[in-house]
């Protein structure tokens, strides 16, 4: 099991996306926008962020470096549903600091082996 933090402002994909992980035994903690990132990494520290990519109040290119300047270890894996910034180069270079980059349209178990990989590589057994 895993502590997930997720920042995403569509409420019905930050449901979604909850109720999927809990399903498969993660404890998901979920906030609206950058702004509340901080707040909810300080009040129950996850194992992992997932960060949207736009948000209110900074989506995940500048909380990459902001988290890992506080966390070295966290891993954050950046979401988006917008195909042409996910490709964009100028969003993939600002955000080379994530772990991984994702589509919001990658299935569950995808999103599992992401968690699962990224655990054992900062948690190794």
């Amino acid at each position: 099991m895993a502590i997930v933090l997720l920042a995403d402002d569509d409420p019905d994909y930050r449901d979604a996306f909850a109720v999927a992980l809990e399903a498969v035994g993660h404890r998901v903690t979920t906030v609206a926008s950058g702004a509340e990132v901080k707040a909810a990494i300080a009040a129950d520290l996850p194992d992992i962020v997932f960060l949207d990519v736009l948000m209110p109040g900074g989506g995940a290119i500048s909380l990459i470096h902001e988290i890992h300047g506080t966390h070295p270890g966290l891993p954050v894996v950046v979401i988006t549903g917008n195909a042409a910034v996910f490709s964009s180069p100028i969003v993939t270079e600002g955000m080379r600091g994530a772990d991984a980059r994702i589509p919001k349209s990658v299935s569950l178990g995808e999103i599992s082996q992401i968690i699962d990989s990224l655990l054992a590589r900062t948690n190794p057994a």
